[in-house]
């Protein structure tokens, strides 16, 4: 069991560390790019699908939403993955509690939004 916990506590500090990596060079190159460009920064947060098409096109909105996406789907992760390892480990208790959280979360990103 102990090393189950060890698996854990690595898988969650990876997909923390990762997600904030990604979220920070994202949002790095956005304001490189907006002050490269002599752009004043975007005021508003893009839609999903509109971020990652203008991401890809490097323009700075895109690449500052898609690091801002990143950075909030990262604790997301974090909680979808612990859940699937207490289901393989059969510990109802923390699965339960798990999934609670995971749909508290949601929700809050539905809520969030009217």
């Amino acid at each position: 069991m102990e090393g189950d916990e060890r698996r854990v506590s690595k898988a969650v500090q990876w997909t923390l560390g990762v997600g904030l990596s990604v979220s920070a060079l994202l949002m790095l190159a956005g304001l490189a790019g907006s002050l490269a460009a002599g752009r004043r920064l975007p005021k508003a947060v893009l839609e999903p699908g509109a971020a990652f098409g203008q991401a890809v096109h490097l323009h700075a909105a895109g690449l500052l939403s898609l690091g801002l996406l990143v950075l909030v789907l990262t604790p997301f992760l974090r909680v979808a993955g612990t859940l699937v390892v207490f289901l393989r480990q059969h510990d109802w208790r923390y699965t339960a509690v798990t999934a609670v959280v995971l749909t508290v979360m949601i929700v809050s990103l539905f809520v969030g939004q009217a």
